[in-house]
């Protein structure tokens, strides 16, 4: 029988949390702006120059077409200046966008851009602020997850995934809703939307994968019982999602986790 780790982010002896996130986000894609040829913009929404605040200057890292690219380079020069077209209400976000010495005519670059952000806009973390880190753990230390606690764990990474390069049309929506305006970019139907279409889209592979391997029952995704998405009473920017999901063994799991909007 097959089986994954735990790599939930509190531990289900002592409900608290495993690790605190660094809100590092590495290899951040960007275009050159076709108008100055000196800005970058997100290559995934151009009309915005950074996708999340930037958290100290001095740790931003640039790499074009692999190759690692410094600030006091001679041709590829770049610098961190504010933004004064990005203005975040109400919160008190300030943002900062890269911007080249000299103009940088390339015929599709790969940009990539590393720098720590706020927690709000941590894709890492979801905005949650713990995750499970590894890097200290010893052979023989993860603890294995089956049956029910599995499948739950298994679909909370199918929401929970907002890139794959190989199978892009596995991916969620849901971590790209972080930070934009509720009500106005961004509602309560299109979130409860992209957690269907990603429980679906898991619930299709497992079938597939269940005519030539052999699933535990309680592994398998069945139903799709409810997907709810409810906006904190006390705050505004805050989204609680929560879903629960059957199994062929007829028992239920639940699911559940916290964005962090603008309002």
């Amino acid at each position: 029988m097959s089986y994954d780790y735990n790599v939930l982010m509190f531990d289900p002896m002592t409900q608290l949390p495993i690790g605190q996130c660094d809100h590092q986000i590495s290899f951040e894609r960007y275009v050159v702006n076709q108008t100055d040829f000196r800005t970058l913009n997100y290559a995934s929404e151009p009309s915005i120059n950074m996708r999340g605040p930037i958290n100290g200057a001095s740790a931003v890292q640039m790499w074009i077409a692999d190759e690692q690219v410094f600030a006091t380079d001679p041709t590829y020069g770049w610098q961190v200046v504010a933004d004064p077209d990005r203005i975040q209400e109400p919160t008190a976000d300030v943002f900062y966008k890269i911007v080249f010495n000299k103009q940088v005519r390339l015929l599709l670059p790969l940009i990539e851009v590393s720098y720590i952000t706020r927690q709000d806009f941590c894709l890492k973390c979801s905005a949650t602020g713990f995750l499970n880190d590894f890097k200290e753990s010893v052979s023989g230390s993860f603890a294995q997850v089956t049956q029910t606690t599995k499948l739950a764990q298994k679909a909370l990474k199918w929401v929970l995934t907002s890139r794959d390069p190989f199978y892009p049309t596995f991916v969620c929506a849901i971590k790209t809703y972080i930070g934009r305006k509720l009500g106005i970019q961004i509602t309560d139907t299109d979130i409860q939307t992209a957690v269907v279409n990603a429980l679906t889209n898991m619930q299709q592979v497992q079938q597939a994968q269940s005519t030539v391997q052999n699933l535990d029952p309680q592994e398998i995704l069945k139903d799709i019982v409810s997907v709810t998405a409810v906006t904190d009473q006390t705050d505004p920017t805050i989204v609680r999602v929560s879903a629960v999901i059957s199994n062929y063994s007829g028992q239920s799991a639940p699911i559940g986790f916290t964005l962090n909007m603008n309002q």
